[in-house]
């Protein structure tokens, strides 16, 4: 597989799905949520449960065949938040995604208020990360995520 097309094509899939603010498609598994992009031969899913805390998974396609994920974990840390507001900049942070690190968000992130601070090691093909939003000295979201190629 072509690393340069994938990598564009999750940065596009990421940008047009969840990050967009999208409401996503009828999910196919019961009390999931779940978003869908296609372009040409390649399509994503990303397939979550839950909500203030969540667990999902996120899979290209090519041809049909998977060949590459992620898979995430987290959530809210403090339910006394304004969680609209969180996700609010979550989605903005996410929105962020590059070539460079086509996992999450960029590796920083403020808008004065929160800070989004995303942490990672490995390439597109192993990888391995957390990230957290930030108010003060407050952590109130987190996430750990991992994936790689799908042979």
């Amino acid at each position: 597989m072509d690393i340069d097309a994938l990598l564009d094509f999750i940065v596009s899939a990421k940008k047009h799905t969840y990050a967009s603010g999208s409401r996503g498609i009828e999910p196919a598994i019961p009390g999931s949520m779940e978003f869908n992009f296609r372009d040409g031969i390649m399509e994503y899913r990303d397939i979550y449960f839950g909500m203030l805390s969540f667990s999902g998974i996120e899979t290209v396609y090519s041809n049909g065949k998977p060949v590459w994920g992620m898979v995430y974990s987290g959530g809210v840390t403090d339910d006394t938040v304004d969680t609209p507001r969180i996700y609010k900049f979550l989605k903005q942070s996410l929105y962020m995604v590059s070539n460079e690190a086509p996992f999450r968000g960029p590796k920083s992130y403020s808008d004065g208020v929160y800070i989004y601070d995303n942490d990672f090691i490995g390439d597109i093909s192993h990888f391995i990360g957390y990230e957290k939003i930030d108010e003060g000295e407050n952590t109130l979201y987190e996430l750990h995520y991992s994936g790689g190629d799908i042979a």
